[in-house]
C-alpha cells in the first residue's frame, strides 16, 4: 500500500471520527435539554416538592 493511500484513509478515519464525536455532543446536549425541561415542569406541576394544602 503506498504512503497516497495510507494518507487517505488515515484522513477518512479521522473525519469519521469527528463525526461520531459531533453526533454524541449532539445527543449530550439533546438529553440535557430534555432533563431541563422535564425538571422545570416538575416544577410548575410541584412535584417533588412540599404542598401547600
Amino acid at each position: 500500500m503506498d504512503e497516497q493511500r495510507l494518507r487517505e484513509i488515515i484522513r477518512e478515519e479521522l473525519i469519521a471520527h469527528d463525526e461520531r464525536n459531533k453526533a454524541e455532543v449532539i445527543t449530550i446536549r439533546v438529553n440535557d435539554q430534555m432533563k431541563a425541561t422535564m425538571l422545570g415542569i416538575m416544577k410548575n406541576m410541584n412535584w417533588g416538592g412540599t404542598s401547600e394544602d
